[in-house]
């Protein structure tokens, strides 16, 4: 079974302007944490080796949705109102280039060359490609129902439209073949693939399904059910297993990308509200909202760890580079606690990070939740 390391990593942030500090010194741009707002048009960047804010970048608006580029040296950033990305300079903050797009990019995913960009317009069931260098933008109408998207590791993309799943030629601006899921499992509310490029995986929030397709033989693979509903899937960078919160965050459930089968479900102290993968795939970090608390678990032995109390509402996170530290926003307060991976413990508690944060993201990585 081919195994990959997924190169890409898109998180939900938003569009960048021109304004920003500009970092005081020149610390590795591989260790940058991205922190944005969903209130104040600010991007803070912090340096996971001394977990300080290093920089802002003022934005012309609220954010929407961003991706790390190039190890963090670059931000690409959708503007849906101005219908444009911006490629931004993460050290001086300064516009590189504006590509405009003919379609509002609400929905942004980037490939894992972080060369070609992909924007959605649900509302236009329409996907646009344009790549980061200029040239001519294809587009991909008729997708109504369009929800989600993702890059497959060849380069071809996913689109998830009500209970199908359209996979994209980027290089032609066609769709080259279309899996169809269970109508009675209901809509498709995001599609998925492991690193290493085998499946594609259909989530049907509701009704708590997981449909499988085999990509290369673009064939439907198998059906799982979990207790719904669930939420949003998370694949490990090594390929070796997918998470996905269950029974409405009260339980996270395990699925094999070798059986194709639930291989664990392990019960939370708090309902899980986002998830995160640390310390090289083996601890599983979730979030709840309600509780207030990190919830982590040593997935060598299945073992859940104390829940640890943070100082405000956790709306996302994302790990270091080396995966030994996990950064969690907290929305009510614009503070980001810093737990320690290997000894599940509350190390730091960053404060004045960016009012109302609502997404984290690494410069480098994949194992983040929102």
């Amino acid at each position: 079974m081919l195994r990959g390391v997924l190169l890409v990593v898109c998180a939900i942030l938003g569009p960048i302007g021109v304004a920003s500090t500009p970092l005081a010194a020149s610390p590795d741009p591989a260790r940058f944490i991205f922190v944005a707002s969903a209130l104040d048009p600010t991007v803070a960047i912090i340096d996971s080796a001394t977990d300080s804010v290093v920089s802002r970048t003022r934005l012309p608006g609220l954010p929407k949705q961003i991706a790390a580029l190039n190890k963090g040296t670059e931000l690409v950033a959708s503007d849906v109102g101005a219908r444009r990305l911006y490629v931004v300079d993460a050290a001086s903050g300064s516009v590189k280039r504006e590509l405009d797009t003919g379609i509002a990019p609400v929905l942004l995913q980037v490939d894992r060359t972080g060369t070609l960009f992909a924007v959605a317009d649900p509302d236009a069931g329409a996907v646009e490609l344009i790549r980061s260098a200029g040239g001519p933008t294809l587009r991909v109408p008729d997708l109504t129902g369009l929800r989600s998207m993702a890059f497959a590791p060849d380069g071809r993309l996913l689109v998830a439209r009500g209970t199908r799943v359209a996979l994209v030629d980027t290089a032609a601006g066609r769709i080259a073949a279309d899996f169809a899921a269970d109508e009675r499992d209901g809509l498709i509310v995001q599609v998925a693939t492991d690193p290493g490029g085998e499946y594609a995986f259909a989530v049907h929030g509701e009704r708590g399904v997981l449909t499988i397709f085999a990509l290369k033989e673009t064939a439907k693979a198998t059906r799982v059910q979990l207790p719904p509903p669930v939420g949003r899937l998370l694949p490990s960078a090594d390929s070796q297993f997918v998470m996905i919160p269950v029974a409405g965050g009260q339980a996270v459930s395990l699925i094999s990308t070798w059986t194709l089968k639930e291989s664990a479900r392990i019960p939370m102290s708090g309902h899980v509200s986002g998830l995160g993968l640390g310390l090289f795939q083996s601890v599983s970090i979730g979030l709840s909202r309600a509780a207030r608390t990190v919830q982590t678990v040593d997935l060598r032995d299945r073992r859940r760890l104390a829940p640890l109390p943070v100082p405000g509402v956790p709306e996302a996170g994302a790990p270091s580079p080396d995966g030994l530290k996990f950064y969690v926003a907290l929305s009510d307060t614009g503070r980001v606690a810093v737990i320690d991976v290997l000894h599940a413990s509350v190390s730091r508690v960053i404060e004045d990070v960016v009012g109302g944060a609502s997404t984290v993201v690494s410069a480098v990585g994949s194992a983040y939740c929102h």
